[in-house]
């Protein structure tokens, strides 16, 4: 099976640092689903996908629907966005809870997965058929995680060229500090790649980066070593030969002015930077952007450096996925913000010109709950220079809504 990108994160409009705006497309409602965690998708008709934590619509079979799968389609001239609900969990051995990024195949059809439920309810790995027109989305279970074997996937999935899906889990593996796991294509039989143990990493929140090679990218949030500090490593596959993964730190966070507890995924450039966020970390505790490049001349073949720091004023601590467009400017989500409700918000972060340093572009600010707040998803790109998100709470109800950013 053939997988697409989850956003279409291409060449796009060099970022203006003035009249920005934020304009809601979509609030949510316990019928709806409510508070989104999860990075949303965009297919090339220009509709949206994601994933609720819970809400869902109520029934005799469901009393207690415990989160959705959601399609937003746009509208033509007065008519607003729509949703549609494609899949409400019901909570227990389906599954709850999906709190990661969906993943589109070439066919359409998505892959996510839930911190809970399943079998063990440590969560399961899930699969959404696209329909024929008027028919329904069919939900299939792939994997439910009996916790040796990881539990609680907070991240979504990643896919190599032979249709295998890659994700870690948070907690459970051998030492029950989080895994690093596959699900073969066809089968979906899992395996696990690799569990920590604490003092290299541990919690691994943020999802993988895969390359060309089939190399495996990620963060985990927290160590033993230091609870609020974390590392980047990679995971290569096996040589010929061979029939284990090799784990490869590429770097450990002090929790200091190199960052620490990233949250999100990464991204990778097309010469193989490596560009993250560290929610932690700087003088301040506001949270740095960090780049790893690949470098002979380095112990683990990555050198590190941090190329911006968030010092308060325009927004702190980056949480959710980064997103980097064709002009090699990265975008992201802040938790915090420097206003009454500390409510979050947006940032463009721009590569070095004439001899400087990496400089903050474009920031926004949510300061109303009307228009929602606490954006932990990070940033989907169009071709046009908009970005699209979620946000978890706030909105009309209170429970979330979706926002189109232009910059």
């Amino acid at each position: 099976m053939g997988f697409v990108a989850g956003g279409c994160a291409l060449a796009l409009l060099p970022c203006a640092a003035s009249a920005q705006t934020a304009s809601t497309l979509f609030n949510f409602s316990a019928k709806a689903g409510i508070e989104p965690y999860a990075r949303l998708i965009l297919d090339n008709a220009g509709n949206l996908y994601g994933d609720t934590s819970t809400g869902g619509k109520a029934n005799a079979k469901n009393p207690y629907p415990a989160g959705t799968v959601f399609e937003l389609s746009p509208g033509s001239g007065k008519k607003g966005w729509t949703e549609t609900v494609l899949y409400t969990f019901l909570g227990s051995s389906d599954g709850s809870q999906p709190t990661g990024a969906l993943l589109a195949d070439s066919k359409g059809n998505l892959y996510g997965t839930t911190f809970l439920g399943g079998t063990d309810g440590d969560g399961t790995v899930f699969e959404l058929t696209k329909p024929k027109p008027g028919k329904k989305w069919k939900k299939t279970t792939l994997y439910s995680f009996t916790g040796s074997d990881g539990s609680q996937p907070f991240a979504g999935l990643v896919a190599d060229s032979a249709g295998d899906l890659f994700g870690v889990t948070t907690s459970g593996g051998q030492f029950n500090q989080g895994a690093v796991f596959e699900l073969q294509a066809q089968t979906f039989a899992e395996s696990v790649l690799y569990s920590f143990f604490g003092p290299e990493g541990s919690a691994p929140n943020g999802g993988l980066v895969i390359d060309s090679s089939g190399n495996l990218f990620g963060t985990a949030s927290s160590s033993s070593v230091s609870p609020y500090a974390g590392s980047v490593f990679e995971l290569s596959p096996p040589q010929a030969g061979q029939s284990f993964w090799t784990f490869n730190q590429l770097h450990a966070f002090t929790g200091g002015a190199d960052g620490g507890s990233p949250q999100g995924a990464m991204v990778e450039d097309s010469s193989g930077n490596l560009y993250g966020a560290a929610f932690g970390g700087s003088a301040l505790g506001n949270g740095t952007l960090f780049e790893l490049s690949p470098s002979a001349g380095s112990p683990t073949g990555y050198a590190y450096q941090v190329i911006f720091t968030f010092d308060g004023s325009a927004g702190s601590n980056p949480f959710g996925d980064l997103a980097l467009d064709g002009s090699g400017n990265l975008w992201g989500s802040l938790l915090n913000a420097n206003d009454v409700n500390s409510s979050g918000g947006l940032f463009v972060v721009s590569p070095p010109a004439g001899g400087g340093g990496w400089t903050q572009a474009t920031s926004y600010l949510f300061n109303s709950s009307a228009g929602g707040y606490s954006p932990y998803a990070g940033l989907t790109l169009d071709g046009k220079g908009n970005a699209y998100g979620a946000n978890f709470s706030g909105g009309s109800s209170g429970v979330g809504a979706v926002f189109k950013f232009v910059p």
